[in-house]
């Protein structure tokens, strides 16, 4: 089915008005629309012919089962069920709310200031915890699936890639998730823990306040998988000496080689924040 098909078709099964393509690449197209005269975002998985096409549309459903078990401001709401295009299945697609503002990927071009990276940690805590209260594990917790909206706040996207810890995952223990933006749990081999999304989070911070990444991802896969594992990470306030130290102690616990010393989930990083007066 040719793409001008695919979305008369998709507009019709999801009831939108308005469409206009915002973005297609990797396994999704992005529309912008209005639905019963709201603004909204659909998505699109085109399934790939072939055996993994169950595998894909398996994983949609997935995200959209998971996005809406989840109650909370700072995770992106879905408003419909997954809808399957043609029989057999060609396409999903679903819409989710529409949320103005930008990626936080557009956001990291200079160093910020220590209350926006509170903010940061603060509302990423939150959308973790109503993750991790499922046992849902994120797993691709990068700058491209975090949203800063016009009011500043954070709201996290894209759980195509989560792992319910209690179920088996579709995509099994590893996953390669973003370059630069992995935790040590990422490594063939390792096995996700809510602990993992923390270690994530922290390399955001990291790299909002000093501009680099804690560990570097250029070069050889082996290595960098060897150097996550093995190497501890420079403390935030050596590259970055102006980090407030109550910053810089919640960064470097986060980036923590050892899960275990980590926090433990988005729970624990929360009532941390609380006690440091920087989690409303």
């Amino acid at each position: 089915m040719d793409i001008a098909t695919l979305l008369l078709e998709v507009e019709s099964a999801l009831g939108l008005d308005n469409v206009v393509p915002l973005t297609q690449g990797g396994q999704k197209i992005v529309l912008k629309a209005t639905m019963s005269g709201t603004p909204a975002i659909a998505k699109i998985v085109p399934l790939p012919i072939g055996p993994n096409a169950e595998l894909v549309l398996k994983r949609a459903h997935r995200e959209v089962e998971l996005l809406a078990a989840v109650e909370s401001d700072y995770v992106v709401k879905v408003l419909t069920d997954a809808v399957e295009i043609e029989d057999p299945p060609v396409a999903v697609c679903w819409v989710e709310e529409y949320l103005d503002g930008e990626d936080l990927a557009l956001h990291l071009s200079s160093a910020w200031q220590d209350d926006d990276v509170w903010r940061l940690l603060s509302d990423a805590a939150k959308a973790l915890d109503a993750c991790h209260g499922l046992e849902v594990v994120h797993r691709d917790l990068s700058p491209g699936n975090l949203r800063r909206t016009s009011g500043g706040r954070y709201v996290l996207m894209d759980p195509g890639l989560a792992r319910h810890l209690a179920k088996t995952a579709l995509t099994g223990s590893f996953q390669p998730g973003t370059p630069g933006w992995r935790s040590p749990e990422h490594i063939p081999g390792g096995e996700p823990v809510p602990a993992s999304d923390i270690f994530a989070l922290g390399i955001l911070a990291y790299y909002a306040l000093t501009r680099t990444f804690p560990v570097d991802p250029n070069g050889d896969q082996a290595d960098y998988d060897r150097r996550l594992v093995e190497c501890q990470i420079v403390p935030v306030q050596q590259i970055a000496p102006h980090v407030s130290d109550d910053l810089a102690g919640v960064v470097d616990r986060c980036l923590q080689r050892q899960s275990s010393r980590r926090f433990i989930d988005g729970a624990e990083l929360m009532r941390e924040l609380t006690q440091l007066g920087r989690c409303n």
